[in-house]
Formats: C-alpha cells, structure tokens, sequence
C-alpha cells in the first residue's frame, strides 16, 4: 500500500511540473530608458552695433566677428568670476563676459555690457550722428557737443564736392553745378544774427542739413540739392529706411526750444508736413522701426524715460 502511496504522489508531482498552467515562469520587467532632456537654450541679443565677439574674454584678445545690433547670441552659461570696466555709447558698464555661440556657429565671448536678455528694436536706418544722440540721451553733453564737432569735420571733408565754408557761411554746389551762397547775417535769407553750421547731406533724399542760429535759439534747415529750396525744421530729421519720408525731433535744452515732433513726406505734392505734434516731454531719440513705423525715446523733467510709435501702416501718420 505505501508503493501505491508513493506512486500516486510521484505522478502528481510530475504532472504538476509539466503543466504549464502550473508553472511560475519569470515576467520580464520593461527597461525604463532614462532620457536627460537638454536645457533650452538662453538667447541674449546685441545691443550695440559691431559689438565685438573675442577669442578670449579680453579687450585686447583677437577678434573672431563683428556682431551687428540686435544679433542673436546662445549663451552657453559661462562667464568669467570677473568684471571688466568698457566704455560703450558714452556709458561706463563693469560687467562680466559671456561665451556665445552665433548663429553661424562661431564660438568667441563678448562683453556682458552689450547685450541684453530681450530682443531690442532694431534701427532700420542709420545716421552719422546716432552716436552723439545716444551720448545725449545718456545725459553725457559735453561728450555729445564733443561728438557733434567731430562728425561734422568729418561730413565737411565727405562732402567737399558740395560744400565750401567760407568766412561768410557757405557756398554750395547744387547738382545742375549752379553754386548759392547761404550767407550768415544775410537779411533776405534768413535775418540778422543768424549763422549756419553744416551737418550732412543726404543724398536719396536730394537735401543738404544745416543748423541754422539766431541768438540763443536755433533750428534746422534743409536746402534741396537742385532747386535749392529751403525748409526750416523744428529739430535734427532723421531720414526713413527707404528715405521717402524723416522723422524730426525737437526738445528745450533750455534755450526755450518746443518739445515735438515732425513728420515730413514725400507726396504727389512734394516733400510735405504729414505730421506734427507737440509734447510735455522731450523727444531724446528717434528709432525706425520699418518704413511705415518710427519709435521715439521720451523724457520727461523728472528724468523718467519711455517711448512713443508712430504708424503710417493705415494711411495718414498717428501714435499707437
């Protein structure tokens, strides 16, 4: 009988090992695969035209590009534990460098003092004496009178073929070769005690700039390169991309100047007024946007700063 036992006990001892059903097999568990996400890159965006990007964080280091105003920059987290004292638009900035990467994936550091963690607007049309204005906007005059005299040395000398000084004021040649004498003190001109002092010329424009005097005040004159027509302005115009308009800012530097702003146009009647306006705060700077959009920097008495758009998108120019 225990042989009985001991047989049955063995058969179901092996049928219970060959039944699948029976069986426990192992569950392999999944892999879990781990994936580091890269961090999202921190873009920053020159606001200095030709900034420089260096090989190594230093002035004197080589230069591997001249980054233009509002390019954008990877920063790539790594700056020096120290701080450099540059001089950019008349403002001393102590700031640290900063390794980037351009777009066309040229790797250099530059200054942290010209960049900023936003997009700035971008002028779209530059003007030889943008610099002095920054410097003014800044608050630094007796850099942006020091400014002004050097740019305008350097827009004579440019301009020779046109403009002659002369003691008396200056002679000019328009493009037909007729010469005009723009006389100081000329009393069928412009009245006793006024004085010229030429800015530029602008030629897609067809208009020659001159600062026109009379006692402590002052304001700007435009004389057509071959009519020789004359418009006086309220300040210093700044041409449009496409020069087929200019934006004029006028502020009291205390001589008793309005604060306002020009638009001047061309039109099927001419190069006319489309826009004026007088303001509380003074106009410091003027920055196009696109051809049909300009930004101004206000400030006030104070000294608080903000800005201002025209547009001319929708016909007619108006604030937005």
């Amino acid at each position: 009988m225990r042989y009985l036992y001991f047989i049955i006990g063995l058969t179901f001892l092996l049928s219970c090992k060959s039944d699948p059903a029976s069986s426990s097999p192992m569950v392999e568990k999944p892999v879990e695969t781990i994936v580091e996400e890269e961090p999202p890159q921190v873009i920053i965006y020159t606001w200095v035209d030709k900034l420089r990007l260096r090989e190594k964080p230093d002035t004197k280091s080589s230069i591997v590009k001249e980054l233009t105003e509002g390019e954008p920059l990877v920063f790539t987290s790594e700056q020096t534990s120290f701080t450099q004292k540059v001089n950019l638009r008349g403002v001393t900035y102590d700031e640290p460098w900063m390794k980037v990467v351009t777009e066309d994936e040229k790797i250099g550091w530059v200054y942290g003092g010209g960049v900023k963690f936003y997009k700035p607007s971008v002028d779209q049309s530059s003007n030889p004496y943008d610099q002095c204005f920054h410097l003014l906007q800044m608050g630094n005059e007796r850099q942006f009178e020091e400014c002004i005299s050097k740019i305008k040395e350097l827009q004579i000398k440019k301009d020779a073929n046109y403009i002659r000084p002369d003691a008396n004021g200056y002679e000019v040649m328009l493009l037909d070769g007729k010469k005009i004498m723009l006389a100081d003190n000329d009393p069928a001109f412009m009245g006793e005690n006024v004085s010229l002092d030429y800015r530029c010329y602008y030629p897609k424009m067809g208009y020659f700039l001159f600062k026109m005097y009379s006692n402590n005040e002052y304001q700007y004159l435009m004389v057509n390169d071959k009519s020789g027509e004359k418009i006086p302005l309220w300040g210093f115009p700044k041409p449009g991309p496409d020069h087929s308009n200019c934006v004029i800012i006028s502020f009291d530097d205390g001589s008793g100047k309005k604060n306002g702003i020009q638009l001047f146009e061309f039109t099927d009647n001419g190069f006319e007024l489309v826009y004026s306006k007088e303001l509380q705060k003074k106009p410091m700077l003027a920055k196009w946007i696109s051809n049909k959009e300009v930004e101004i920097s206000l400030k006030s008495s104070a000294g608080v700063s903000n800005k201002m758009r025209l547009s001319g998108k929708n016909g007619g120019w108006k604030e937005i």
